[in-house]
């Protein structure tokens, strides 16, 4: 349908502020990223000169940057595998009707009231080795823990929090897919003699498909930007053992006054969520056709 000059300039109205203000906060940044990456430039000196490829060849042979990107993608593939699969199952309990429901419901959502910064805080008052927590072990006769100390133990405790902080979130979403599906379906297996869990599989599970979608990229765009935890709680060590892709980037440009390399990590980080984020999406996609 072909519009007039009167409607094209509406609809340019309309959209005009929009599109201002993601060129202003989205376009202009990525561009700005992009050229402070072929630079080697501080941050603060007048002078700059153009470094072509050095930040990312860099960046390629860089042991740090590289562990920064493995814990990144081990925090992000756990996480959203547990927040996923422990919202389902919560949804299905809490999908039942009951005095206590939405007193559940509350309980499940009450972490994200409260900011990522502040739960960081909550939590290393418990968990750190002169914590409420260890403080209970030691009377208890048993030795204190380093949740934050150890290395290994540090990054699942990270995901941990991760993982504890998100689930309420995935929980209104499964519940809100739960809702949405007929009652007539569930009626209609019964009578062929199906149990509980073959109802979940062949009837629960596939109809939300598109709620699994929203849930799984929601965790793995979150989860791959995972920077606040890990400021609050363990500045990426010990020796840079938590170190994700995000904190390395603040770290690099502000502590190091590399501003130039650090665009240049962005700039790896803005492409590695890119691509498996829209390749997750065209998979998860294709999943809800072939399920619904």
């Amino acid at each position: 349908m072909k519009l007039n000059k009167s409607d094209r300039r509406s609809y340019a109205t309309m959209f005009a502020p929009g599109i201002a203000i993601y060129a202003c906060f989205l376009l202009v940044p990525i561009g700005l990223l992009i050229y402070y990456s072929f630079l080697d430039w501080n941050g603060v000196s007048p002078s700059y000169h153009f470094a072509g490829w050095d930040n990312y060849k860099e960046a390629l042979h860089d042991e740090a940057f590289r562990r920064a990107l493995g814990v990144t993608l081990f925090i992000t593939v756990v996480a959203t595998a547990a927040v996923n699969g422990l919202g389902i199952l919560f949804a299905v309990l809490l999908n039942k009707k009951s005095r206590m429901t939405n007193f559940y419901r509350s309980v499940f959502f009450f972490p994200l009231l409260l900011s990522t910064v502040s739960i960081g805080f909550i939590w290393k008052s418990i968990l750190s080795y002169n914590g409420l927590l260890n403080n209970l072990l030691e009377s208890w006769g048993l030795e204190r823990i380093e949740f934050f100390g150890n290395p290994d133990l540090a990054v699942l405790t990270l995901t941990f929090l991760a993982v504890w902080q998100s689930t309420g979130f995935i929980i209104v979403i499964y519940l809100a897919g739960l809702q949405s599906i007929p009652a007539s379906l569930y009626e209609a297996v019964k009578m062929d003699g199906a149990n509980r869990w073959q109802q979940f599989r062949h009837i629960t599970f596939p109809m939300l498909a598109p709620s699994f979608t929203m849930s799984v990229i929601f965790m793995f765009t979150g989860s791959m930007r995972e920077y606040d935890r890990v400021a609050v709680l363990t500045y990426g060590g010990p020796a840079g053992a938590t170190e994700t892709i995000a904190y390395q980037v603040v770290k690099v440009g502000f502590s190091a006054n590399r501003l130039s390399y650090s665009a240049g990590l962005a700039v790896y980080m803005l492409v590695i969520v890119s691509v498996l984020a829209v390749s997750l999406t065209i998979y998860l996609r294709r999943r809800e056709e072939r399920l619904l």
